[in-house]
């Protein structure tokens, strides 16, 4: 495999668990029962000033999934086209591709911590390809 195959492919890779993220937190109002849906009810019906603004912790926790949304999808394209530059320009390619595997191994060790099966198996399956592309570049670059 060549780093730009395993750079487009991470990109691939992360669009999907973009998309599948953005997804899965795009309607929350699906409780599980109604211990869940108090909760819910308490992130949204508490709010307190901060920093001139009034907000909610469902506020907080809304505005955070669709951070890690946008950035996860930025990643994919980052990952898109640092395999053009891969492909031209190797060495100068790889401390961008270090640090899309160091981001990747990031969101690895959150999904161990916090998440579930799904993330964790995505961002292994990152974790890989990055790693790929970093050996890939290293070893043409040397």
């Amino acid at each position: 495999m060549r780093s730009p195959l395993a750079l487009k492919t991470l990109s691939v890779i992360l669009f999907l668990f973009a998309l599948g993220h953005t997804l899965g937190t795009s309607s929350p109002q699906v409780q599980r029962g109604p211990a869940e849906a108090e909760v819910f009810r308490a992130m949204q019906s508490f709010r307190f000033p901060i920093m001139g603004f009034t907000r909610s912790y469902w506020d907080f926790y809304r505005g955070l999934a669709i951070t890690v949304g946008i950035l996860m999808f930025a990643l994919a394209a980052i990952a898109w086209q640092l395999a053009g530059i891969a492909r031209r320009h190797g060495r100068e390619a790889l401390p961008i591709a270090v640090t899309l595997l160091l981001a990747c191994v990031g969101m690895l060790v959150v999904g161990f911590e916090f998440l579930f099966a799904i993330p964790i198996v995505f961002s292994a399956v990152t974790v890989l390809l990055a790693g790929a592309g970093v050996v890939l570049l290293h070893r043409a670059a040397a």
